[in-house]
């Protein structure tokens, strides 16, 4: 099967790296996108626009790391197989220099219960191909270097993370809510559904998506937490709007002082979605 829709040669980058946790343990942590955030700390947000089978569609909003800095957003179709401990996936759209991405990942159990895994990828690009593919090494050995740290320290995913989550039905319509949380959410210049800013002299990047799910991730989190995004959901409901706040912080230390926080954090959030 051809996997470019163009005329432009296609390029090829493969790397590998090992990692002391079993197979299965890396591959969910790799596949399971809602959690990317955890992962990885440059995605701000996913969303998963459509699912059928081992099939899915996903997309991301990244606050891109190193110096180049700036946001990026992308959408990608993936084929899911746990059995094998594959991942297949094709970018959709162009980045930057990249107007074609797809490829593999494959996580192989060692004997000692700890796994390879080997990423393949592919692309196509109006930009030198040398340069294009160091791009893609050097974030691909971050990616990769990050889920080793991460899925060899499980805490990091599990017991140091923090969830706070309520919810309420407010009078009003889900467009009148969600313009009131965007008036109370750093300005943004036109219709961008990502966009830096600054609340209460905390540098932000702030998400829309779909008209009904808003998220602020806080670029400087709070001490002691290493991480922190507060979230706003939006769903018609018998009486007005329900209204999911939610809270998603790290703190591998101040556990109490964080979880404090997020607590308060999110009885404010669903004051803001109904002030008039």
């Amino acid at each position: 099967m051809s996997t470019s829709t163009t005329d432009r040669e296609i390029h090829r980058t493969r790397a590998g790296i090992e990692i002391d946790a079993s197979a299965d343990t890396v591959y969910r942590a790799l596949t399971d996108v809602a959690d990317w955030p955890l992962l990885y700390p440059w995605i701000a947000h996913t969303e998963t626009l459509s699912q059928e089978g081992q099939d899915d569609e996903v997309k991301f909003w990244a606050v891109r790391p190193g110096p180049e800095g700036g946001l990026r957003i992308w959408t990608s179709r993936r084929t899911l197989d746990p059995v094998a401990l594959r991942m297949d996936f094709a970018q959709q759209g162009s980045v930057g220099p990249i107007k074609e991405l797809g490829g593999t990942w494959d996580f192989l159990p060692r004997p000692d219960g700890g796994c390879r895994v080997v990423s393949g990828h592919w692309f196509t690009t109006d930009a030198d191909p040398a340069e294009t593919a160091g791009e893609l090494d050097r974030h691909g050995g971050l990616q990769m270097r990050t889920l080793k740290s991460k899925t060899e320290q499980p805490g990091s995913l599990t017991s140091d993370v923090i969830r706070v989550e309520d919810r309420a039905v407010l009078s009003g319509s889900v467009a009148s809510v969600h313009a009131r949380l965007l008036d109370a959410l750093p300005w943004r210049d036109g219709e961008e559904s990502a966009w830096f800013g600054t609340q209460d002299d905390v540098p932000t990047v702030q998400i829309e998506h779909g008209g009904h799910t808003l998220v602020q991730k806080l670029l400087a989190p709070p001490a002691p937490a290493e991480l922190y995004r507060r979230r706003w959901r939006l769903v018609e409901a018998p009486g007005g709007v329900l209204v999911t706040a939610d809270v998603l912080a790290v703190a591998s230390a101040g556990r109490d002082r964080v979880l404090a926080m997020a607590t308060n954090d999110v009885r404010s959030a669903l004051a803001l979605a109904g002030q008039r």
